[in-house]
């Protein structure tokens, strides 16, 4: 009977159909503008979401308002120091980015190579995964870093912003910022690790849309 960890790695070998897919017979005009409409589509979901009355503001807007307080010692309220909780929100990101994530990332690494996990060439550790659970481990760590940076440039103009306290425009670039979080964490990586390839694209979309509301609310506010 195969070890526990061959059929971890030889799982999903062969790559399922996805109704994204395009082929590449077909006309490679359409799919251009078919990507940038799921793009255009999210806009009213991303601007309804974030709004200062709207679920975000409701549900995670809140939690993030709890956590700061128990940090601070009850001393920090959402409300007074929205940088203090961008600072937090940023915080948690980056540790789940750059520590928890790395370690999926070097796991997926050691279970996707029949010789393990060989610290001397760590990157070429990578290219001797290409499909399966472990492939995805990977790759979730990597696409959360390719992203990182954009959330990074968002979360510095929100701080920098000359008024963030209690106004319609401060509420929604900050509900924009934590509904990024949430989306990368909490929708797109389980759907990438669990290959739900529709999910998991919809809401990077999301995502890439929620950064953007947030910089062009610092543009216009």
């Amino acid at each position: 009977m195969p070890a526990p960890d061959k059929l971890l790695m030889s799982a999903s070998v062969k790559s399922g159909k996805s109704l994204f897919d395009w082929p590449q017979s077909a006309s490679p005009a359409p799919f251009p503008l078919l990507i940038f409409s799921g793009y255009l589509s999210t806009i009213p979901v991303i601007n309804f979401l974030s709004s200062p009355t709207g679920p975000v503001s409701q549900v995670l807007t809140p939690l993030l308002s709890s956590a700061l307080h128990c940090a601070s010692n009850g001393v920090s309220s959402i409300e007074q120091s929205p940088q203090k909780a961008v600072a937090l929100l940023t915080l948690f990101y980056v540790f789940v980015v750059f520590i928890l994530s790395a370690i999926m990332s070097v796991t997926g690494q050691l279970l996707g190579n029949e010789e393990g996990y060989k610290n001397k060439e760590p990157r070429m550790n990578k290219r001797g995964v290409s499909n399966g659970l472990p492939h995805r481990m990977i790759a979730t760590h990597e696409a959360l870093y390719d992203i990182f940076p954009v959330y990074a440039i968002a979360a510095a103009l929100f701080i920098t912003m000359p008024s963030t306290q209690s106004t319609p425009s401060a509420s929604t670039s900050l509900n924009a910022l934590i509904l990024h979080v949430f989306l990368k964490l909490f929708v797109y990586a389980p759907c990438y690790l669990l290959d739900i390839d529709l999910a998991r694209s919809y809401s990077h979309m999301c995502a890439v849309t929620a950064v953007l509301l947030a910089i062009w609310v610092v543009v216009v506010g």
